[in-house]
């Protein structure tokens, strides 16, 4: 009789598993089209240099070297 409690608990639990995880590809396929939409506008975002290769920051305006990747005054991605 042991025997058939802990098969009927194994199931239940799996059961309440499934239908926990259920909702979870939803919400996870949301979230990944965000981060896939944020990646894909930062990579295919132009940046105008002129002949120095010098940027200037969109957040604060300051001029920055094109290798340096980070505004020295604000830290913002250049």
């Amino acid at each position: 009789m042991e025997i058939l409690w802990l098969a009927f608990l194994v199931i239940a639990l799996g059961a309440f598993a499934m239908l926990v995880g259920a909702g979870r590809t939803r919400d996870d396929a949301r979230g990944r089209g965000r981060w896939d939409s944020a990646f894909y506008a930062e990579s295919h975002r132009e940046t105008n240099t002129d002949a120095t290769g010098v940027l200037m920051c969109r957040s604060c305006g300051a001029n920055a070297p094109e290798r340096a990747g980070r505004c020295p005054s604000c830290g913002a991605m250049l």
